[in-house]
Order: structure tokens, then sequence, then C-alpha cells
């Protein structure tokens, strides 16, 4: 059969419309409450929107790189004083999310005057960099950058590493 008689088959394309209707149906009925829970809105703190975080801005390794060497900017870790500890990019300050969540806000007077700064955790699917730019911008911090690579991207890139440092 040649591609343009298999096009034009309508049997066929009945057929692709139905698996797709089926698929959607088992897909509702096998999961109805995480639907009933994206609709909700539930997992909307995943994802920064541009129009309530105008501050943010997301970097590359590259610009993260640049930024490093040029000293434009204070960086921030926001990994847990142990994954700090073990290692992290020079000249970072630690700033544990969750210790911030915890009350310790005597943390951020470390970075109050920074002119810019750049906030990573540990990369891939890790959310604690983006949650600390929630409550940096909730503060009034501006000019905050989200390296999304984080740690990973740049220990795989054989960049400088500072290790043991103890704040």
């Amino acid at each position: 059969m040649s591609l343009k008689r298999l096009l034009s088959d309508r049997q066929i394309w009945v057929g692709l419309a139905l698996i797709f209707i089926l698929s959607i149906v088992l897909g509702v009925a096998s999961h109805p409450r995480l639907i009933k829970r994206f609709l909700a809105g539930e997992f909307r703190q995943a994802f920064i929107l541009k129009e309530d975080f105008p501050q943010l801005a997301f970097i590359s390794l590259s610009e993260a790189e640049e930024v490093w060497s040029g000293q434009k900017a204070v960086f921030v870790d926001s990994r847990s004083r142990e994954e700090f500890n073990r290692g992290h990019i020079p000249g970072a300050i630690s700033i544990p999310l969750e210790d911030l969540k915890n009350g310790q806000e005597d943390l951020l007077t470390r970075i109050f005057d920074s002119p810019e700064i750049v906030i990573y955790c540990e990369g891939g699917d890790c959310q604690a960099s983006l949650n600390l730019a929630r409550i940096l911008d909730s503060r009034g911090f501006k000019k905050l950058k989200i390296f999304l690579g984080g740690w990973a991207e740049w220990m795989q890139s054989g960049l400088p590493v500072e290790t043991n440092a103890e704040e």
C-alpha cells in the first residue's frame, strides 16, 4: 500500500481517532483525583510565571560561569548545609531553603546589599532554588537569577569547586 493511499484511507483515520479518544477516556478514568488536583491549580507552585516574578531570570551554565568569573553577582546555594560543605561553587553563600523556612531569617543579612543574586540547588528536578527565589522576591530582593543546571551541571562541566568550607 502506498503512503498516499494510506493517508487517504478513511478507516485508518477513524481507527487512529478511536485510539486517541479511548486513550483520553482511560487516562481520565484511571486518574480522576490527579486531574482534579491539576484543574484546581495544585501543581502551579512547581512553575514560575514571568508575570508573577518580573525580577527573576533563568540563566544557563555559560551565563553562570561568566557572572561567576566576572564577580558580577553573589552566588547562593539553596541546598542543605551538609551538601554545601561537601562541595559548592567557590565563593557561594549557603542559605539552605529549609533553614530559611524554619525561621532563620538572619541568613538573609549576608546577601542584603547584593546588587545581583544567582541562586542554585542540585539541578535537574530540584525546586529549592525556585522556592528560595520566591521567598527572596517576596522580601524585596531584586535582580534574582536562577541557575537551573545547578550544582550537578557545574560539577560535570569541570568548573572550579570548593569543598569542606564551613560557614
